[in-house]
């Protein structure tokens, strides 16, 4: 038995007459001479054209699906294997499911028609703010986030996007700047205790004092307010500004600078004057106590480095 098949769609036109087989196809013309009447030949691929007569199978289940209905048996006749059949009952689903008639993809060229055809099939609302779907109540939706969701909702209603694909979009949105949330808080606290880490090895007992010359720096020229604001500015990778290492760094010794040292810890210019002169006087009394340990290059550098320290703090009353 010999089973003819093409891939190509079934025409629509009807046909008429008793056809023999064309010369080219494979038919055992033993076991019949004709092929059934009220189908056409093959043309163009098409799953319809002749069908063997011996192809008892194939015939045997057209003649199940047609159900003694002549009108229903001839149109089945048109296709060439179950498979065929097949796919046009599919076809024929999908179009009856759309109302009738295909939906076609919308393009630049869609006239207005076509677009409210498919909005009305796919549930898409007049108003963008219609969209059904709002953030998780366990997703902490700052205000940035709370902007784009109406952008969001905006550039899909204009892209003519399905709610439920809408929906679905927003959903991965809301999974991916969670996680990446928790990146970004986990390098926060992964560099605040690196750089405090560091800078107490580097520093040792001068850190409180290198701190507190920074801080009183900025609070003078940005205010409490604008100190605090611009220390917590995040970064790229997470971190806070006041983490930064080396901003850090250049602000303590620009405290310093500024102050005549880094002995600040009030922000008070007369303690800080009264703290240095202290110094001095402890180490001028070495003249009389230990006249020798005074006049080591040690005593004499931390002096020196002390008058130039309380110029300065003198040049900022």
């Amino acid at each position: 038995m010999t089973d003819q098949s093409t891939t190509g769609a079934a025409e629509s036109q009807p046909t008429t007459g008793t056809q023999t087989a064309p010369s080219n196809d494979a038919i055992d013309t033993s076991k019949s001479g004709q092929v059934e009447s009220g189908t056409t030949s093959k043309a163009g691929g098409d799953d319809t054209g002749a069908v063997p007569a011996g192809d008892g199978e194939l015939q045997a289940f057209r003649e199940r699906l047609a159900g003694g209905d002549e009108t229903i048996l001839k149109q089945l006749g048109r296709y060439k294997s179950i498979d065929a059949i097949s796919r046009a009952y599919r076809e024929a689903y999908n179009t009856a499911k759309n109302g009738g008639a295909k939906l076609p993809a919308l393009t630049d060229k869609s006239t207005p028609e076509e677009i409210k055809a498919y909005r009305d099939a796919h549930g898409i609302p007049e108003d963008p703010s219609a969209y059904p779907g709002d953030f998780r109540q366990d997703f902490r939706a700052t205000d940035t986030d709370k902007a784009i969701l109406g952008e969001f909702k905006t550039a899909m209603h204009a892209r003519n996007v399905p709610p439920a694909a809408a929906a679905a979009a927003l959903d991965w949105y809301q999974d991916f700047a969670t996680a990446q949330q928790q990146e970004l808080d986990g390098n926060l606290a992964r560099v605040a205790k690196e750089t405090q880490s560091a800078l107490r090895n580097e520093w040792g007992g001068e850190y409180d004092g290198n701190i507190g010359a920074a801080q009183q720096l900025m609070t003078s020229h940005l205010g409490k307010d604008g100190f605090e604001e611009m220390m917590g500015l995040r970064l790229m990778d997470g971190s806070r500004l006041q983490d930064n290492l080396a901003f850090v760094k250049m602000m303590a010794q620009l405290g310093g600078d500024y102050y005549g040292g880094n002995a600040i810890m009030t922000g008070d210019v007369e303690t800080t004057a009264k703290t240095v002169q202290e110094r001095i006087d402890e180490l001028l009394a070495l003249r009389v106590s230990d006249p020798e340990k005074y006049k080591s290059d040690d005593v004499q550098q931390k002096i020196t480095k002390l008058y130039a320290q309380r110029d300065k703090i003198n040049a900022r009353k």
